[in-house]
């Protein structure tokens, strides 16, 4: 296995600012760069999360809506087709109903 001098005479120059110094001054960075004292930024928790929150898709348990006097009277029928809306007949156990859209 390769052995490494120690540094403690070796000069390097920064990544970022490109001043020259002692090699056993500099940090390598979050970015991997080498840097001096003064160019060191550490990474912050602000501003590279790693918890994104996710946005909610379905319940658990999902129960029908059951409030019928909310939906009495409405009833929805018809379809987008081909961008217009054409008449169209909708059978119900109540009855019938035709809906002409203009």
């Amino acid at each position: 296995m390769p052995t490494f001098s120690k540094g403690k005479f070796a000069r390097a120059m920064c990544d970022r600012c490109g001043h020259e110094m002692k090699y056993l001054e500099l940090k390598r960075e979050w970015t991997g760069l080498l840097v001096c004292g003064e160019c060191w930024d550490p990474q912050t928790k602000i501003e590279f999360p790693t918890n994104f929150p996710t946005d909610p898709e379905a319940l658990r348990e999902p129960r029908p809506d059951n409030d019928v006097e909310a939906h009495e009277g409405r009833v929805y029928a018809g379809s987008e087709i081909g961008g217009y809306f054409t008449g169209q007949k909708l059978s119900v156990a109540l009855g019938e109903i035709t809906v002409t859209l203009i």
